[in-house]
């Protein structure tokens, strides 16, 4: 259960693309400005991702731009940083971001977006690293 002003829930339903209508049959108890919500409700909205087509659109325009360039890399230590902040990010999955869709990992790949020095944060917490 979540007790909180209803504001903040209108705020975190639309931070993660529903609107609190599709939370109400989750609502426990109103008491004025306070409502409770069962988030383990089964009609309780999970925040929304990316189809698969978005995904693979978003991270070919991603690969594109690493091309054009340079192919840039990080250092380890970038890498770390980045993923530093992805993993205390509210859009983080524990696998992927939830606003484009990539995965997130700390690993030195050719594939992780982190590792890409011209790449920036969907959410705008991290952004190119300087050459």
């Amino acid at each position: 259960m979540i007790t909180g002003l209803r504001r903040h829930f209108e705020q975190r339903a639309a931070e993660r693309g529903y609107t609190l209508d599709e939370v109400r049959p989750c609502i426990v108890s109103e008491d004025g400005d306070t409502i409770t919500v069962d988030e383990r409700h089964a009609a309780y909205p999970r925040a929304r991702t990316p189809g698969l087509l978005q995904k693979a659109a978003n991270f070919a325009s991603a690969a594109a731009a690493h091309v054009a360039a340079g192919m840039l890399r990080c250092t380890q230590e970038q890498i770390d940083a980045r993923f530093a902040v992805c993993q205390t990010c509210e859009h983080f999955d524990g696998k992927a971001c939830r606003l484009c869709g990539c995965p997130v990992v700390r690993e030195r790949a050719f594939v992780s977006k982190l590792a890409w020095a011209n790449e920036r944060c969907p959410a705008g917490k991290w952004g190119p690293v300087a050459s």
